[in-house]
């Protein structure tokens, strides 16, 4: 089992802060905010960057940063590598764009679907997505359908990162997505809230999408059984799906 070492640097330079660990998640996660890379970051987290047992990504880092106003140098944090996950296969930007993205969801005795417009942007080898405009669609939840935001990290050809619900909080997890040759299709699955002592775990797929200069806030979805559909049947070998392929006839 690999030693690890306590990050006294840190440490120190929060309780220069005065601050506690809870204090000082706030502060990275307004931090993060800030800096148009919202995080999670917990207690539990800080306090595992200071035993030595985890190092902040480079996102994470340069919140704590600013949170800390310390440069990485000085939080022990210069002379380790901030991943450590093999470097991407492709350039991340590749994946830029509006894609529908489907899955299935747990309720009660069985499953709903869900279905949204994904738009994805890329910076380095890091990808954040937001599922709104246009509306989701989220059977049994027409007046608050699940308004989704992710944070991941291109591995190879594999997205791998969390995601939550910002709609309801309740519902957040983890993600890992494979990038089928032809980056047109994502494939993979979620892991979710499915109670305080359960762990949800589904198929979730993605298929770019060509919306031709088209504003997402003025198309409106087809109801999710069907886009699910259109979704899973779609080969990485077919063209981009287009709008009508996407939006319910007028």
């Amino acid at each position: 089992m690999p030693r690890v070492t306590v990050n006294l640097a840190l440490v120190e330079a929060r309780k220069r802060a005065r601050l506690s660990q809870d204090g000082l998640a706030r502060k990275v996660r307004d931090a993060g905010r800030k800096l148009g890379a919202q995080n999670g970051r917990s207690r539990n987290t800080v306090s595992r960057w200071e035993s030595g047992e985890a190092i902040p990504q480079p996102a994470m880092l340069a919140a704590l940063e600013e949170a800390l106003g310390v440069p990485a140098e000085a939080l022990g944090f210069g002379e380790v590598p901030v991943s450590w996950l093999p470097p991407p296969g492709f350039a991340a930007g590749v994946l830029s764009g509006h894609w529908v993205t489907c899955y299935r969801f747990p309720h009660g005795e069985t499953e709903l679907h869900h279905a949204d417009l994904a738009h994805l942007t890329a910076e380095d080898r890091y990808v954040r997505a937001v599922n709104h405009p246009p509306a989701p669609r989220t059977e049994g939840r027409d007046a608050a359908p699940f308004l989704n935001e992710l944070e991941a990290e291109l591995a190879s050809r594999h997205l791998v990162g969390h995601w939550k619900n910002v709609s309801d909080t309740r519902y957040f997890g983890q993600l890992h997505l494979a990038v089928l040759p032809g980056e047109t299709v994502l494939d993979g699955y979620f892991t979710g809230f499915a109670s305080d002592v359960a762990v949800s775990v589904g198929r979730w797929r993605w298929v770019r999408t060509d919306l031709a200069g088209t504003d997402p806030s003025e198309i409106s979805l087809k109801d999710p059984s069907v886009l699910y559909k259109v979704v899973t049947a779609h080969s990485q070998y077919d063209a981009p799906l287009t709008l009508a392929d996407i939006t319910e006839e007028t």
